[in-house]
């Protein structure tokens, strides 16, 4: 099979990206937290790991969590994401504390809203085929959406981790990334049909995601999912 070459789109406008938090032991097991920066389609571009035990003894974490304003925070779920918001929030400003509050995306929202899209995109095929003379296949996806299990269990190890704080920071970062990929792949194979242009210019992320990254990057009330 030939392997497909694909020029990632990290600059989509109106939107700064993703965050990623996770808490989990350090190399030495050390509890830590690790806080990842991503582009838009999942790409990291800033990684760091600040031990608990001394975030209340520097501003360091402080410095950094600054740095994800006008980002939406990404987790498995937000319960997570709030929980480890809360046990670093007597260090943080509370306007901060607040605005990462607002805005927050879940992998499984990610995934729902592509598999919304592709099915959608088929019941658009199957109503040209019932109108065209000509035989029209179905749509074939490179790569189906996984189940949020499916997705975590995939992701589950990162053998290239430096500790496992580190690991669960990778895992999100990766979850993000491949749901970005499969944005693109349905966006693709959408816009090589003809009669499925109508639908629109290729979009490079989901409607409703890409509406809460605007909106993060506004800094305005979250966006309606």
């Amino acid at each position: 099979m030939r392997e497909r070459t694909r020029i990632p789109v990290d600059y989509v406008p109106g939107a700064r990206g993703h965050a990623v938090l996770a808490v989990s032991p350090d190399a030495d097991g050390t509890e830590a937290v690790a806080v990842w920066r991503l582009s838009p389609t999942g790409r990291a571009g800033g990684a760091w790991v600040v031990r608990l035990d001394e975030v209340a003894q520097d501003d360091q974490l402080v410095r950094i969590m600054w740095m994800l304003q006008g980002r939406c925070l990404v987790g498995w779920d937000t319960e997570t994401l709030v929980a480890i918001l809360d046990r670093i929030a007597h260090v943080l400003p509370r306007e901060l504390t607040s605005t990462l509050r607002g805005h927050m995306l879940t992998a499984p929202e990610l995934l729902t809203e592509i598999s919304e899209h592709r099915s959608a995109y088929g019941e658009a095929v199957d109503r040209q085929r019932a109108l065209s003379k000509s035989k029209l296949a179905p749509l074939a996806w490179p790569t189906e959406v996984p189940d949020h299990e499916e997705l975590a269990m995939r992701l589950a190890l990162q053998p290239w981790a430096a500790s496992p704080v580190a690991g669960a920071a990778l895992a999100l970062t990766s979850a993000v990334a491949m749901a970005a990929e499969l944005w693109q792949d349905t966006e693709q194979a959408r816009y090589r049909r003809k009669y499925l242009r109508a639908l629109g210019e290729p979009k490079p992320l989901p409607p409703r995601w890409l509406a809460r990254l605007r909106a993060a990057a506004d800094n305005s009330a979250p966006a309606t999912i």
